[in-house]
């Protein structure tokens, strides 16, 4: 007989607990990146050669957009050298294909290694509430997607850093603490795609304390307004979406303690994407009028602003748009002319200004005797003692040197001067060359006085003459 053996088994757990003494890892909240511009930088290879002094050059189209007023620069991809600097885009072609410039390059360039760059660079706002407290000697790191670089050109899958070094970092980036009290980065370590920040030894940075990098922007600054200038700042990578979609990028901050433990950390989105592009057409205007001066009114009604003649009109006989009556003539040796005029507006939208000018059917002249009453293509004083006809440009526009000096000139000899054109030879009474000219407060406005005298030498009848002035807007 066998005799039934029990085991008991003893089964002892031992629960072991392991102690970690690296502090919980917590959020940081509000953590947000503001970029001063989010349009993508542009780069693309040249598809053809283009010789020195080119105004232009073929690249592929990669989806990189180069806009009107672009900075630009050419670089040889064997070399990193940048061959072609300052160029300035003008347009490109809708095919995205070919690039125009203000002026040509001075340098030849070369197909499959040289690429038509246009930086974009921007100032990044990094902010962000503290979870946990910052250690003194701790540090703050910012780091930015993809490998990294610190070329002066933009790339495909990072924020570039353009130069950012941890030499020059202090002078390019603004911290600043707006709770908890003041503190600085007692020192900027840059190894591109990241920035981290040691904080100085004054203690602990207080949990709930907004922290904010301006990375671009000069040390010391108190707010983003004082910051549009500074260099060198990131450069926004090129184009990889399809156009108009954006590419989304990461942005990830930690912070750690004096010992290099991590202990806080988030992560936010930025967004880069094509430039609207918006064009509107104002269409060009030109309007030009003439309007009579009535008898015995002052010369210079309605132009006071750029006319000085004062004296009154004194040919008995209202002036029209269309017709100038000078009446009877007087026609004795000395004695004033007889004065009409007429006020000329001309507004206009074009960017260079306007011209004015004017030619005639031919002289003061009686069709019956043909005897014409003298007169000078080129201004001169009215003469003392003879017969004498032509017109006074007078105004703002007006040229003093070709026409005198503006004033009273009821006698003869006076300082303006009176000129009168021909079929052929035209004269300028005025110009100017920066439009807008809106016609008013002087500008655009040329007042033209008409003066005509005879003596006894002159045979008596009718004469006439037509004037045509002609005004010409520069776009």
């Amino acid at each position: 007989m066998f005799k039934k053996l029990g085991f008991i088994f003893v089964l002892c757990l031992s629960l072991l607990v392991f102690k970690n003494d690296k502090a919980h890892a917590a959020t940081l909240s509000n953590l947000s990146d503001t970029i001063t511009t989010s349009r993508p930088s542009a780069a693309s290879p040249l598809s053809a050669d283009a010789a020195s002094a080119s105004t232009q050059v073929s690249i592929y189209n990669n989806g990189s957009r180069f806009l009107a007023s672009d900075s630009a620069k050419i670089m040889r991809t064997s070399t990193g050298a940048d061959i072609n600097t300052g160029l300035i885009i003008a347009s490109q072609s809708s095919a995205l294909t070919t690039a125009y410039f203000t002026a040509g390059t001075s340098t030849a360039s070369q197909n499959g290694t040289d690429v038509l760059i246009a930086n974009k660079t921007a100032m990044h706002t990094v902010s962000f509430i503290l979870a946990s407290p910052v250690q003194a000697s701790g540090k703050i790191i910012i780091t930015f997607p993809g490998s990294g670089s610190t070329a002066a050109s933009p790339s495909a899958t990072t924020f570039a850093f353009n130069g950012l070094t941890s030499g020059n970092a202090a002078a390019n980036i603004s911290y600043k603490l707006n709770s908890g009290g003041t503190r600085t980065c007692a020192s900027f370590t840059v190894a591109a795609p990241s920035i981290t920040c040691t904080v100085d030894s004054g203690g602990s940075i207080i949990a709930g304390s907004v922290v904010t990098f301006l990375i671009g922007c000069i040390d010391g600054s108190t707010n983003e307004a004082t910051c549009t200038t500074q260099s060198p700042r990131l450069i926004n990578p090129t184009k990889t979406a399809a156009a108009g979609t954006s590419d989304s990028w990461s942005v990830a901050v930690k912070t750690q303690d004096a010992s290099s433990i991590d202990q806080d950390s988030g992560t936010t989105k930025i967004a880069t994407i094509d430039t609207v592009q918006v064009q509107a057409v104002i269409d060009a205007s030109l309007t030009f009028t003439i309007a009579g001066r009535n008898n015995a009114v002052a010369v210079n009604t309605g132009n006071t602003a750029g006319c000085t003649n004062t004296e009154l009109t004194s040919s008995g006989i209202d002036a029209s748009a269309t017709l100038i009556n000078l009446g009877s003539m007087p026609i004795s040796s000395g004695v004033a002319p007889n004065i009409s005029a007429q006020l000329l507006t001309i507004s206009t939208n074009a960017q260079n200004g306007y011209s004015l000018t004017a030619t005639s059917s031919g002289q003061l002249i009686n069709s019956s005797s043909g005897f014409a009453i003298a007169s000078s293509t080129t201004p001169a004083a009215f003469p003392a003692a003879t017969p004498w006809f032509g017109i006074h440009a007078c105004g703002l526009d007006v040229s003093s040197g070709t026409w005198g000096a503006s004033g009273t000139t009821t006698t003869r000899g006076g300082t303006a001067l009176y000129g009168w054109p021909t079929t052929t030879t035209a004269v300028t009474l005025a110009s100017d060359s920066t439009g807008p000219i809106a016609g008013t407060g002087g500008n655009g406005l040329v007042t033209v006085e008409y003066a005509a005298a005879a003596d006894a030498t002159v045979p008596s009848g009718n004469f006439s003459t037509a004037i045509t002035y002609v005004a010409t807007a520069t776009f």
